[in-house]
């Protein structure tokens, strides 16, 4: 694999988090546990192509892209929460 589709999805993926944190802020704080939560959850699955018969054709690489995307987004969204807080003296719905 290139080491373009690395860069090219994982950034889009830290990119996607912070565009999202800048336009709706921080949600409650158990919201950003969580994501971390589920980022490292999702990061210590093992690779399933060798115990499902319908996961035995898939690429490596689009799994590990797949996989990742989802764990880089989820990460910067719970680590940058904090930097996102909404202004003091605004309302929020």
């Amino acid at each position: 694999m290139k080491l373009v589709w690395p860069l090219l999805v994982f950034g889009t993926a830290f990119l996607l988090a912070l565009a999202l944190l800048h336009w709706q802020r921080a949600k409650a704080w158990y919201w950003h546990v969580l994501s971390l939560l589920l980022a490292v959850g999702i990061a210590l699955i093992p690779d399933p192509r060798g115990r499902l018969p319908m996961a035995a054709n898939w690429d490596e690489n689009i799994f590990y892209l797949a996989m990742g995307f989802v764990c880089v987004f989820l990460g910067v969204w719970g680590v940058a929460a904090p930097f996102f807080r909404p202004r003091r003296g605004t309302r929020t719905r």
